[in-house]
């Protein structure tokens, strides 16, 4: 009977831990970021930091098809955010830059698509065999070398957002058109980033580096235009057999 008993109170004080932690528990604040209409959701690039008594945290929104807005779960290990700079980017818009103080539960916004004009720019593989051109594509990334400042960090990888894919031909010579971020303010301070990779197993070949255009960081800088034909040499020095996303290097969260 004794050891009913004991079993019983240990019971209780069980339920009791349980129950006090449910109620102290509070629910996370949500930011939630509607999309324009005529935005494909897939395409959508949104990174963030939130920030709290946790201190800061980077993350990025893991994009499907079929939504028309994305949630970001604005806590910590329990800890709510009480702010959070978002950067967004969608295909034929300005980049977004958003400040939010969180103030509830919920917090929304609608991400703006003001129209991004575009800038041509033709190419040229040099240093690699014409063997190695098939089978290959040319991926081009936006390099926010500005982001450390808007988030207020000291160190960590540069925010990059894929722009484009462009296939060269047999010649190396290829033709793609860039976004006109040098029109945004802040947004010239930041560079194109060119990656050769494998089609089948997109696999790093070499990282693409200009000769003859201005550069920034090693990569080609953002422009009002280009030379007639930018010339680009293949560095393999950095180039890696495992395949990269933009983000990576964040923790995704989304709803």
């Amino acid at each position: 009977m004794k050891s009913v008993l004991v079993f019983c109170i240990g019971l209780f004080a069980g339920l009791g831990h349980v129950l006090m932690a449910q109620e102290n528990a509070k629910p996370s604040p949500v930011i939630t970021l509607v999309l324009p209409s005529n935005i494909a959701s897939e395409n959508a690039q949104i990174s963030y930091f939130m920030y709290g008594p946790f201190g800061a945290y980077g993350g990025y929104v893991e994009t499907q098809k079929g939504h028309v807005s994305y949630d970001i779960r604005a806590s910590v290990e329990g800890k709510s955010a009480i702010s959070a700079k978002i950067i967004a980017y969608l295909p034929g818009c300005e980049i977004e830059k958003l400040e939010i103080a969180i103030q509830g539960l919920s917090e929304a916004r609608t991400l703006a698509c003001r129209p991004l004009g575009q800038v041509p720019m033709h190419g040229r593989i040099l240093s690699v065999p014409l063997a190695e051109i098939a089978g290959v594509a040319i991926e081009i990334r936006y390099m926010a070398d500005w982001d450390h400042e808007f988030f207020g960090i000291a160190d960590g990888m540069v925010t990059a957002v894929h722009v484009a894919t462009v296939i060269p031909d047999e010649n190396g010579r290829f033709d793609v058109e860039l976004p006109d971020f040098f029109r945004q303010t802040d947004l010239g301070r930041g560079s194109f980033q060119l990656i050769l990779r494998n089609q089948a197993s997109h696999n790093i070949i070499a990282f693409l580096k200009p000769e003859n255009a201005a550069q920034m960081f090693g990569e080609l800088a953002v422009s009002t235009s280009y030379a007639p034909f930018v010339l680009f040499s293949a560095d393999r020095s950095v180039a890696t057999p495992v395949s990269t996303e933009p983000g990576a290097t964040k923790e995704p969260q989304n709803k």
